[in-house]
């Protein structure tokens, strides 16, 4: 498709520049290239709109162009549901690469602190030479927890900026699903 995506769906200006990318490229991912599916029919409602066109005449034109294309509304119903799957797939892969960044940024990071702490118990057994060590251990210590917060809060803000995308394109597609069973 020739078309910036951004343009389609104007509720996803100024949201997480990365999530944004990832989703709409699953969008683009899913594009069938040889029918007129739904992302044609958005782009055929954007452009009658802007030539000031009340919304369900813009539908309505747009579903007749389209219509003698082949389009019907069950198959532009399914193409919907064929873009929110992806989008649902994406954030399925989402989730699993969070879970991952979770088990080596803060889990991780747990399990080196135990580590840590029994190293400095072996050491206390051990002669004077042995005890500047275990305070550099300790210090570790100390810090690892505030690493920890650090990356759970960037994981997070992730997770946020992401979800924050994904909902924004989800409704505005389940929007136009919407207006297309009631104006077509």
């Amino acid at each position: 498709m020739t078309t910036d995506l951004r343009d389609l769906f104007q509720g996803i200006r100024g949201l997480d520049e990365k999530s944004t990318t990832a989703l709409l490229s699953a969008l683009k991912n899913n594009y069938d290239n040889g029918s007129f599916d739904y992302l044609k029919f958005k782009q055929s409602v954007i452009s009658l709109l802007k030539m000031n066109m009340d919304i369900p005449t813009s539908y309505k034109s747009a579903y007749a162009t389209a219509s003698t294309m082949g389009l019907t509304k069950e198959t532009l119903a399914k193409s919907v549901d064929r873009y929110i799957y992806a989008l649902e797939r994406e954030r399925e892969s989402f989730a699993e690469a969070l879970l991952k960044q979770k088990d080596i940024k803060v889990d991780g990071r747990r399990s080196e602190v135990d580590d840590l702490k029994k190293k400095i118990e072996d050491h206390k057994y051990k002669i004077k030479e042995l005890e500047r060590e275990i305070d550099i251990f300790q210090n570790r210590i100390d810090t690892v927890d505030q690493d920890v917060d650090a990356a759970q809060a960037k994981i997070d803000d992730t997770k946020e900026k992401f979800l924050h995308v994904y909902d924004a394109l989800t409704l505005e597609i389940k929007t136009d699903k919407e207006k297309i069973s009631k104006y077509l």
